[in-house]
């Protein structure tokens, strides 16, 4: 067992909450007792109420979640409320949650470094440096050398982001040699891809305009999901937490499928 300090400064170490944006709020979410000890940790993307019964069933004292599960103002804590529920049922079990999200995604070794690396890109560097690591920072950049066909990286895609609809706009390139990609929602960063002459732009929730917009400045953009280009968390979050504190405590991944889309 470790304290959950221990834990705290752990994921901490991975995702360190000075990378985070100013909007986010990355954090300890709950804290059922400052002198909690913890034995066992589950990693996975977000919260619902399957997530909450496999933390239960699996007598885990700690999740650490990318989604954060408080996001907005919470103004009242209810039974009767979705996440006012979700909350009362863990405190009632002992659970704590810590959130890593966007200070995660900036992170040296993160949701957008580990999406690079599974594609099997080299040369890769943060899309925006952070201000203190130039090793860290939102979304990445890299490279194909020689060069792959575009059939050929979107098989890619759909292996490491499985088990979701993927979709396409702008120009499809016949190659594929510099990528620039942003997991969960990064439709904001499309000019950035264009002028950093990427041929391909990787991410997650694009919408309309952003697909006009792609088409409109000849960019190949792939949506491939908020929830496919994350689901990696898990894995990446525990294999982390499992370096730093060894055999201190038990590390989980959640096997709950929280993909909210159903194929059809």
């Amino acid at each position: 067992m470790v304290s959950v300090q221990k834990v705290i400064d752990a994921i901490r170490q991975a995702a360190p909450e000075t990378l985070q944006e100013s909007w986010d709020n990355s954090g300890v979410q709950i804290l059922t007792d400052p002198e909690q000890t913890v034995e066992r940790i589950l990693s996975c993307l977000e919260i619902n109420d399957d997530i909450v019964e496999e933390a239960i069933a699996r007598k885990a004292d700690l999740i650490v979640t990318h989604h954060p599960l408080i996001f907005g103002k919470l103004s009242a804590v209810r039974a009767d409320d979705v996440v006012g529920g979700q909350i009362i049922r863990l405190i009632r079990a002992g659970i704590s949650v810590y959130s890593a999200h966007t200070s995660f995604d900036s992170a040296r070794m993160g949701t957008n470094e580990d999406l690079a690396r599974q594609l099997g890109l080299s040369r890769i560097r943060p899309m925006e440096t952070a201000a203190d690591d130039p090793e860290a920072g939102m979304g990445r950049i890299g490279e194909y050398d020689p060069p792959v066909p575009f059939s050929a990286f979107v098989e890619k895609v759909k292996t490491v982001c499985g088990g979701n609809s993927f979709r396409a706009a702008g120009t499809l390139p016949e190659q594929v040699g510099r990528v620039t990609l942003c997991t969960g929602a990064g439709a904001e960063f499309l000019e950035e891809a264009c002028r950093n002459g990427s041929d391909v732009y990787l991410t997650g929730d694009v919408k309309y305009h952003d697909a006009r917009r792609a088409s409109d400045i000849g960019l190949c953009v792939i949506d491939a999901g908020h929830y496919g280009t994350e689901v990696l968390f898990g894995e990446n979050m525990a294999a982390q937490l499992r370096e730093i504190l060894g055999s201190s405590a038990e590390v989980l991944v959640a096997g709950t499928d929280i993909n909210p889309f159903i194929e059809l």
